[in-house]
C-alpha cells in the first residue's frame, strides 16, 4: 500500500531526479547551505517511492549525474591544465569519472525498488538509510577510493556536527539520510495522522543530534598547550613544481619565507615542498636538520621518499631533535597511482604525470612523536579518511598533547570548489577526533583548526605568506576518538534488528 503522494514518472521524474542532484553539493564548501542538501536527498527518496525496479535504475543515475557533475565536475582542471589532455578529451573523461560515480546511485535505486520498497515506511527509511551509508563507504574504498561529499560533511557549520565527536562523519551522515526521508514523509504522507507523527519523529531527531555538541566524554590530562607555530605557504606554480629549471628559486624561496621563524616549536613546509627524492638532496636536508636543531624547533616537510628505482613513497621527513619519516599511505587514484597502469600508460599525457606511481606506505605506521606534542601525519588526500585518521589517533602517548599535522597541494584544481571541499573535510576530522588540525599547503588554504573544527586562523589561496604565531590549542576526548566505528556499526546493527522484527510484527 503506498502511503505517499505518487511521484512522477517519465521525463519528469528523470528531471527531477537530475536537478535534486545538482542542488545537493549547494549544501557543501563554499556555500554551505546544508537544509539544501537534506531536501535533496528528501526528494529523491519520494521520487524513488512505487518506481519500477527498471526506472529506479534510471533515478539513480539521473540524479548521481546532477550529484557528481556539480560537486566534482573540478577534476577537469587537473586533466585539463595539469595534465596536458585536450579539451574534448577532457571533458569525456571528466563525464566518464562523473558517470562511474553515479553507478552508486544506480545501485542505490534498484535496491530500493528491489527490496526495501516492499516493507513499512518505518523499516524503508532504517534500510534505505543504511543502504546510503554502506554505498558511501564502498565508494571511499577499493578501485574508486573517493571518500568525498559525504552528506555528514555538510555539518562542519551545522547544528548536528557534534554527532561526529561520537559516530563519525557517516554516523551524521546516517543520521541526516534518516532526517530526509522523514522529512519526505512529513511534506508527502498521504495520511495527515502520518505527517503529525513523522514531524514529531523529525523534531525528536533534530533535538538529539542538535544536544550532542552539549555533551563531552570525560577530559584527558594534559588538554591545553601553547604552541608556537610557523606554517610556510609558497604558491608556487605547479606548471613550474617539476620543471628543473625552477628547482633552486623554488627552495631558496621556502628558505628564505622560513627565515625568520626558526626556534617556533613547529615549522611546516607543504606537501612534497622540496620537488626532489629525499636521496638527490642530503645537502639541503642536512641544513634544515641543523637550523632545526640549533635553534629547538621541529621542521616538517612534505618529500618524495626514495627506497629503490621501483619503490618509492610520497612522504613526510621530520627534523630536529627528534626525527622520523611517514609514508603516505592512501594514493589518489590517477594521480599517484594510475590503476590498470600497465594498461593506459602512454595513451595520454594525464596517466603519466610526474611522480605518479608511488607505493602505498604500511598500515602499522603510527604519529610522530615529539618532546612537546605527538603529531598525526596526514598528506593531502588522507585527511578524508575518517577511519585512517583515528587509527593514528589512538597510536599516540595518552598523556601527550596531540595534534593533527596535515600537509596538502591543492594546486592541481585551480580556482574550483576542489581545495575549498577538501578544506571542509579537515574540519571534520577535527570535530571527529578532538584534536587541533594544522594544514599547511602550496597555495591555500594554509590554517589552523581548534579541536571543535572552528578555523584560528588561515591564509586564502593564491598566496605567498606564512601563518605564523603562539596557538592556544586544546585537546577534546571524543567517544569516536576512543572508539572509532565500532559505536556506529552497534547502533546500526540494532536498528536493522528492529527494523527486521518491525517487520514481521507488521
Amino acid at each position: 500500500m503506498i502511503t505517499l503522494v505518487k511521484s512522477p514518472k517519465g521525463w519528469l521524474g528523470l528531471t527531477l531526479a537530475l536537478i535534486a542532484g545538482a542542488i545537493y553539493p549547494l549544501g557543501f564548501a563554499p556555500l554551505e547551505w546544508w537544509p539544501i542538501a537534506i531536501f535533496s536527498v528528501a526528494t529523491f527518496w519520494w521520487l524513488l517511492n512505487g518506481q519500477t525496479k527498471k526506472f529506479a535504475l534510471a533515478l539513480g543515475f539521473s540524479y548521481g549525474l546532477g550529484f557528481f557533475g556539480v560537486g566534482v565536475s573540478w577534476v577537469y582542471v587537473s586533466i585539463n591544465t595539469f595534465g596536458n589532455a585536450a579539451p574534448p578529451l577532457a571533458v569525456l573523461l571528466t563525464i566518464l569519472f562523473i558517470a562511474l560515480l553515479s553507478l552508486f546511485f544506480v545501485l542505490l535505486g534498484w535496491f530500493n525498488a528491489r527490496f526495501i520498497s516492499r516493507y513499512n515506511l518505518i523499516t524503508q527509511i532504517i534500510f534505505f538509510s543504511t543502504a546510503w551509508l554502506i554505498l558511501d563507504i564502498a565508494r571511499g574504498s577499493g578501485f574508486v577510493s573517493f571518500p568525498w561529499l559525504y552528506l555528514g560533511y555538510s555539518q562542519t557549520s551545522g547544528p548536528l556536527l557534534g554527532v561526529g565527536s561520537y559516530l563519525g562523519v557517516h554516523g551524521v551522515t546516517f543520521l541526516l539520510v534518516t532526517i530526509s526521508c522523514l522529512v519526505t514523509l512529513t511534506l508527502s504522507h498521504a495520511s495527515k495522522q502520518g505527517r503529525s507523527n513523522a514531524l514529531m519523529a523529525l523534531v525528536v531527531l533534530l533535538v538529539i543530534g542538535t544536544s550532542a555538541s552539549l555533551f563531552e566524554v570525560k577530559k584527558e590530562t594534559a588538554q591545553q598547550k601553547t604552541l608556537t607555530i610557523a606554517l610556510i605557504q609558497p604558491n608556487i606554480d605547479q606548471h613550474k613544481k617539476w620543471d628543473r629549471n625552477y628547482f633552486t628559486p623554488i627552495v631558496k624561496g621556502l628558505f628564505d619565507q622560513t627565515e625568520h621563524y626558526w626556534g617556533a616549536d613547529l615549522i611546516v613546509w607543504p606537501e612534497a615542498a622540496i620537488p626532489a627524492f629525499d636521496t638527490q638532496v642530503p645537502g639541503i636536508l642536512f641544513e634544515l636538520d641543523e637550523l632545526a636543531k640549533d635553534s629547538g624547533s621541529q621542521f616538517i616537510t612534505g618529500i618524495p621518499l626514495l627506497e629503490s628505482r621501483d619503490e618509492y613513497y610520497a612522504g613526510i621527513k621530520m627534523l630536529g631533535n627528534q626525527q622520523a619519516d611517514y609514508q603516505k599511505q592512501q594514493l589518489v587514484p590517477f594521480g599517484e597511482y594510475v590503476p590498470l597502469g600497465a594498461w593506459i600508460r602512454g595513451m595520454i599525457d594525464f596517466f603519466d604525470l610526474p611522480m605518479s606511481s608511488f607505493t602505498p606506505g604500511s598500515s602499522e605506521q603510527t604519529a610522530m612523536k615529539t618532546a612537546k606534542a605527538d603529531y598525526i601525519p596526514a598528506i593531502c588526500y588522507e585527511i578524508a579518511f575518517s577511519g585512517l585518521m583515528q587509527q593514528l589517533a589512538t597510536s599516540t602517548d595518552k598523556d601527550q598533547f596531540k595534534a593533527i599535522v596535515t600537509i596538502s597541494n591543492d594546486t592541481w584544481f585551480g580556482e574550483s570548489w576542489g581545495p575549498i571541499q577538501h578544506f571542509q573535510i579537515a574540519k571534520m576530522r577535527a570535530i571527529e577526533t578532538g584534536l587541533p588540525v594544522i594544514r599547511s599547503t602550496n597555495n591555500g588554504i594554509t590554517a589552523i583548526i581548534d579541536d571543535k573544527g572552528r578555523v584560528i586562523n588561515q591564509i586564502d589561496r593564491f598566496q605567498s605568506n606564512e601563518l605564523a604565531g603562539a596557538f592556544l590549542l586544546e585537546n577534546r576526548n571524543t567517544w569516536f576518538r576512543t572508539y572509532g566505528y565500532w559505536s556506529l556499526l552497534v547502533l546500526l546493527l540494532g536498528l536493522l534488528g528492529f527494523g527486521v522484527w518491525y517487520r514481521k510484527k507488521k
